[in-house]
């Protein structure tokens, strides 16, 4: 049986919103194919009531979702509902790791602020923005799901996301929702965020009696990579990602024949072959 994180909804809730906003939490139980929404405030969604109702109907194998943007008040989750827009938002159902590999080699795009992991796998990628519309935010979306391969049906600004820290039911094997929160923002910076996240990193290290503490950072962020080099982390070695597909790819293509070998080694069989013929005659008038 999955545990259900009781303080990562909140968390996520008062992350992902402001505290005026109001959202939809949509539910679906695979079972049967029923759903329920509710549109309401983000200090109603975090309250401990309506929290226990949604850890009962999880328990009863219904999936909880939130909408990954405001909505207006009402009873509707659609594109037109959209009240403001709260993040830039990216799924991937088959090769997560592969697109969290690729955004480290964007140096046109910052480090997402938080990355959900919704199964093995499978991941949905949280840019915490202002100022973006409708149509701007789902011009940008679509553009990187094109360059970068993830899900081109998950673009609109009216999507979904699951609630971390509650039961994925959707499969035979239940999966506990997880998010990791990445980024500390700009305006946010230069006030010990890092070195604090840091500190509760080597403080459960030392509970755990862990003797050595790594961090992955992306090769491009210079200034964290410095962050870190002052706090001792030096480097170990290079982490590199790729698709399994492209390795597999690159694996034949080194054990494929070299065409312009082939086609040389042809080219000088056929010329031997004439010159053997031209001579043969010459040979036996003698």
């Amino acid at each position: 049986m999955v545990s259900i994180d009781r303080e990562a909804p909140l968390r996520f809730l008062s992350t992902g919103y402001e505290p005026t906003d109001c959202i939809a939490v949509f539910l679906k139980t695979y079972r049967t194919g029923d759903t329920a929404q509710r549109i309401v405030s983000v200090p109603d969604a975090a309250s401990p009531r309506f929290q226990g109702w949604l850890r009962y109907l999880n328990a009863q194998h219904w999936n909880v979702y939130v909408s990954v943007n405001a909505v207006r008040p009402g009873r509707s989750r659609t594109r037109e509902a959209i009240e403001d827009i709260r993040h830039v938002f990216l799924e991937e159902d088959s090769d997560g790791l592969g697109l969290l590999a690729a955004l480290t080699t964007r140096s046109d795009l910052p480090p997402p602020s938080y990355v959900l992991h919704s199964s093995p796998g499978r991941v949905h990628v949280f840019w915490r923005v202002r100022g973006f519309d409708s149509d701007a935010v789902e011009t940008v979306q679509k553009r990187l799901a094109r360059e970068l391969r993830s899900d081109a049906a998950a673009t609109s600004c009216a999507q979904t996301t699951r609630l971390p820290g509650f039961a994925n039911h959707k499969r035979d094997a239940p999966w506990t929702v997880t998010i990791e929160y990445l980024h500390v923002s700009d305006s946010a910076r230069r006030h010990g965020l890092g070195k604090a996240l840091i500190a509760e990193a080597v403080a459960w290290a030392e509970h755990e009696s862990c003797l050595h503490l790594a961090v992955v950072a992306p090769a491009i962020a210079r200034e964290a990579n410095r962050f870190l080099a002052r706090l001792g982390l030096g480097q170990a070695g290079v982490l590199r990602f790729a698709n399994t597909h492209t390795v597999r790819r690159r694996l034949n293509a080194e054990h494929a024949p070299n065409l312009l070998a082939l086609l040389s080694s042809r080219r000088s069989a056929i010329a031997r072959r004439a010159v053997s013929s031209r001579a043969e005659p010459e040979s036996a008038g003698k």
